[in-house]
């Protein structure tokens, strides 16, 4: 096997092992594929072609009202565990926000950069409601009762889409956290600070597709359930 060869297979390979769960057999798929490629070329390119599998994130397919189950049962852990790491880690998120609130309220009351600093104090307020959602304590019903921890569920995943006010704020307020600090400090090495939101707001919109996609999973399942006669 020649080493164009092997690096195709190497490279399909390491996209099977690192594809998400719901990408997983679409990456197995590109992997098979390899095998009826007969030029090393050839096969290289469809390979790397594959890498773009890992750029999607999906969650793992649910199938049937037991995958749905055991997933719920898995977040409503998650989220009773989240209730016991104590007052400090709730919230050491809310810091960065605070602090960029209290500074810029102080510039504005000094008239300091009123202009800038009022987007900054804006665009904070605007984070707060998603920032309360993500650390306050949830009300998670018991292991007993499926309906609602599935009903729990669906409304943890609908309150941070994009089907909820609280997304559109959190996404506009980052955006103007970012401005204003640029509009507040001008430009030089501090104007790079700022940007340290963006993996943020990155990170944040990739949660929300993944879970706007684990949403329609379970909404598309609990409607099968429902026109099943039995």
């Amino acid at each position: 096997m020649s080493l164009v060869r092997k690096s195709a297979d190497r490279i399909a390979g390491l996209v099977v092992r690192y594809a998400s769960p719901g990408s997983k057999e679409w990456a197995q798929a590109i992997e098979s594929e390899l095998l009826y490629i007969e030029s090393d070329w050839r096969a290289l390119g469809w390979a790397l072609s594959g890498v773009r599998v890992l750029f999607d994130r999906q969650p793992a397919p649910l199938r049937t009202i037991a995958d749905l189950d055991a997933e719920v049962q898995k977040y409503a852990e998650r989220r009773r565990h989240a209730m016991n790491n104590g007052w400090l880690v709730t919230n050491v998120r809310w810091l960065p926000l605070l602090l960029y609130a209290l500074e810029s309220l102080l510039d504005i009351v000094f008239g300091k950069h009123t202009f800038g600093n009022s987007f900054l104090l804006l665009g904070s307020v605007l984070m707060a409601p998603m920032m309360y959602r993500l650390s306050r304590e949830p009300n998670v019903p018991d292991r007993d009762d499926p309906t609602g921890l599935i009903r729990f569920y669906v409304d943890e995943l609908s309150a941070i889409s994009s089907t909820s006010l609280t997304f559109w704020m959190f996404v506009v307020g980052v955006l103007l956290v970012i401005a204003g600090y640029e509009l507040a400090i001008g430009f030089g090495w501090q104007s790079v600070m700022p940007l340290l939101w963006l993996p943020v707001l990155v990170l944040f919109l990739a949660k929300h597709r993944s879970n706007r996609r684990r949403l329609v999973q379970v909404e598309a399942l609990l409607g099968a359930a429902s026109d099943s006669p039995y």
